[in-house]
């Protein structure tokens, strides 16, 4: 959806309160105003279909125990909660970001509150088992892992209403956050742990993925 520049002449006081409106949502005068008319006039904007995406990740992710869903100031991020089964329970964050216009639907980033070079490690290796898993089971796809932080961008599956791509996000984070935990579970008997959870990504989480 294209976007063009417009000369319009409003109240003072509706400027003010519009400001006030979107300094409360940290968004511009201009994003507020395109938020407002879209929703008047039922016209699905960009910024609109993003906010009904997170909306409906953080539905379905409120009703996930152990998840916890987070707004950003940005209209195009969010964030998940979690927490890794190992030792001390480090906090995950999953990080998504969305795409107004590109092909792509946005990027999910996975990061770690550790700076155990231990654990870093072996999230490392975990990310290598896991791109392993989807290139076998769902094709290429685009990611990149350094320092303990890994990201996988989300691919954008034609036909999708905002809704369904918000639950196909918030499934994605769920089968990722589970593989995670069984992987580090499962550390001390890691290569029958690696058989048991591809068994299962293949037949009850890859033919699910839609992202």
């Amino acid at each position: 959806m294209s976007k063009s520049v417009y000369s319009v002449i409003l109240n003072d006081d509706l400027v003010a309160e519009l400001d006030r409106v979107a300094y409360n949502n940290g968004v511009s005068r201009s994003a507020m105003l395109d938020k407002i008319l879209s929703t008047f006039l039922t016209v699905e904007t960009p910024v609109t279909r993003m906010e009904s995406i997170f909306s409906e990740m953080e539905r379905l992710i409120g009703g996930w125990s152990g998840m916890k869903f987070i707004n950003q100031p940005s209209v195009s991020m969010a964030s998940v909660q979690s927490a890794l089964v190992y030792r001390y329970n480090p906090t995950i964050k999953y990080s998504v970001e969305l795409f107004q216009s590109e092909e792509d639907l946005g990027v999910i980033k996975m990061s770690l509150r550790t700076q155990n070079p231990v654990l870093i490690s072996l999230m490392e290796e975990f990310y290598n088992y896991f791109i392993t898993l989807e290139r076998k089971y769902l094709g290429e796809r685009e990611y990149s892992y350094d320092d303990g932080r890994f990201s996988r961008v989300l691919k954008r599956s034609e036909g999708l209403s905002a809704e369904k791509s918000g639950e196909a996000i918030a499934n994605f984070v769920r089968s990722l956050n589970y593989i995670l935990n069984e992987y580090f579970s499962g550390l001390e008997r890691l290569d029958n742990t690696k058989i048991i959870l591809e068994n299962k990504y293949r037949k009850e989480i890859a033919p699910f993925i839609k992202v």
